[in-house]
């Protein structure tokens, strides 16, 4: 899937659209959450897993949770999706270890 639309990042988090999907990550109170659609998932959990791949011309993103796949997408390389999402859980995990 190509990355079709716009693309807005924050301090707190940043979201997407990408075909008919809305894609994010934020911070709360509760600690930073992903969102597809209508559908949040803590990760702050230990339930969620990602897989990201680089490629020369395209990126896949898989997200799972409890072992399910809930999101699979391809964006061509030259998409933001890919860093600004590779970034904000970098940057989440890392505070987590350091807490």
């Amino acid at each position: 899937m190509s990355e079709k639309g716009w693309n807005i990042m924050t301090r707190k988090g940043f979201y997407t659209k990408i075909g008919s999907d809305l894609i994010g990550v934020y911070s709360s109170s509760e600690g930073p959450k992903l969102f597809i659609n209508r559908e949040v998932y803590e990760l702050m959990s230990s339930c969620w897993d990602v897989e990201m791949v680089a490629g020369r011309h395209q990126h896949i993103i898989n997200f799972y949770w409890c072992g399910e796949v809930k999101l699979s997408l391809r964006c061509e390389a030259d998409s933001n999706v890919f860093m600004s999402l590779y970034d904000y859980l970098g940057c989440r995990t890392m505070a987590v270890r350091n807490a």
